[in-house]
């Protein structure tokens, strides 16, 4: 099953470590957006996005999943994990 997938306006923070919320790099890619999305992975059905909001935080929502967040952090290495960790199993009934 593939990884989490930057979309290519990120690929420069693709592979990096340690990248908190206060990352020069990151900041100088988004600009001015308040928040932004950095990308996607495909679990099963499931399509899960980790947004970096405010230039505070990463959060990682599910595609129709409702507006709750299901894991948040300073740091992105954190998110990653959690989105990496899924496996379509986890979510059969």
């Amino acid at each position: 099953m593939d990884s989490f997938k930057f979309f290519s306006r990120f690929s420069e923070i693709d592979g990096m470590k340690d990248v908190d919320a206060s990352n020069k790099v990151l900041r100088n890619l988004i600009d001015y957006d308040d928040e932004v999305c950095l990308g996607q992975r495909q679990v099963g059905e499931r399509s899960y996005h980790i947004f970096y909001l405010n230039k505070r935080q990463f959060c990682v929502y599910y595609h129709g999943g409702g507006t709750d967040a299901m894991c948040c952090s300073k740091k992105l290495d954190d998110v990653l994990g959690y989105v990496n960790s899924l496996k379509p199993e986890d979510f059969k009934n």
